[in-house]
């Protein structure tokens, strides 16, 4: 991560709490955020259950997408996060426009594919509209 923010310039902020309605808040366990390009990602941090990491991440991003601290949707109009138990990473997107979410069909092992890992994390924290 601290290579991550190094050259991506992003901000980390851990357990950072949003609110976007009574029924739809809480806290991302890590958002990554480049506020001159305005990008974000999130990411999920679970021990074992990556299944029930997963669900919640499609809940961060739905919270995401209408959070009025979110870039619009012109500026990012995919937006991107992880779940993970710090050796296994699998990714999801939400295309904000089509209101559809992808799940990854790969996951990651870290250390073996932490250069792939990283790839992602750059390439969504460096995108561009």
């Amino acid at each position: 991560m601290t290579e991550l923010i190094h050259y991506t310039q992003a901000e980390l902020r851990i357990e950072y709490g949003i609110k976007v309605s009574n029924w739809l808040q809480g806290n991302l366990d890590y958002l990554l955020r480049v506020n001159t390009i305005n990008q974000l990602l999130v990411i999920e941090a679970k021990y074992e259950d990556l299944t029930r990491g997963f669900t919640q991440l499609v809940a961060e991003l739905a919270a995401l997408d209408q959070w009025d601290k979110t870039p619009t949707v012109s500026e990012q109009p995919i937006l991107v996060g992880s779940v993970s138990t710090g050796t296994i990473w699998q990714f999801a997107r939400l295309d904000r426009i089509a209101k559809h979410f992808e799940q990854g069909i790969n996951s990651y092992r870290v250390p073996k594919d932490v250069e792939q890992v990283m790839r992602i994390f750059v390439a969504t924290l460096s995108q561009t509209n």
